[in-house]
């Protein structure tokens, strides 16, 4: 009895749409459809680094922000995603997962390799038709390279924006 499976025995005996031939192709091409922690931002920090200094394009539905990773003449890291919907722009959580889940697959099947050694950040402005699925790819798949040709804007130094100013003491 052979213990290794002769995948191109399958693969000529099966018919399409059958159990068959569709685990010989899950077996006889190998993918990396993986959406790992490596490949997403974790924390506030890795958010507000996004923010600070970042590359922008901004469409109907989407903001892309794009911030370089590492240092210049290091290999690039892998590409980090993260994805930002307010309760204000899709009031359901369904909703919001359902355009998380979007994003994150375009990002996963399309832009991993095309992102590496960046952090991207997609941002939501409105909240898009349900069946507006391929024009959400579609918009997308233009911002990235906007994003990319932007020029970084300067990072910020000192107080915040509205910020009450510092308490100055009298020195005598």
């Amino acid at each position: 009895m052979p213990t290794e499976v002769d995948t191109a025995h399958i693969s000529a005996n099966a018919k399409p749409g059958g159990l068959l031939f569709f685990s010989s192709l899950l077996t006889s091409a190998p993918m990396d459809a993986s959406f790992g922690p490596e490949h997403r931002l974790h924390s506030n920090r890795d958010y507000g680094r996004a923010f600070n200094r970042q590359q922008k394009a901004a469409g109907r539905w989407l903001v892309v922000l794009l911030r370089p990773r590492g240092r210049p003449g290091e290999p690039p890291g892998a590409a980090r995603l993260g994805v930002m919907i307010s309760a204000k722009t899709a009031d359901t959580a369904v909703r919001r997962h359902q355009l998380k889940r979007w994003m994150r697959e375009v990002f996963r099947l399309r832009l991993k390799t095309a992102l590496a050694g960046h952090d991207a950040v997609v941002l939501f402005r409105a909240n898009p038709p349900a069946d507006a699925r391929a024009d959400l790819e579609r918009e997308l798949m233009t911002l990235v390279p906007k994003a990319l040709a932007a020029t970084p804007q300067p990072e910020r130094r000192g107080p915040r924006r509205g910020a009450p100013p510092a308490k100055r003491t009298a020195r005598t």
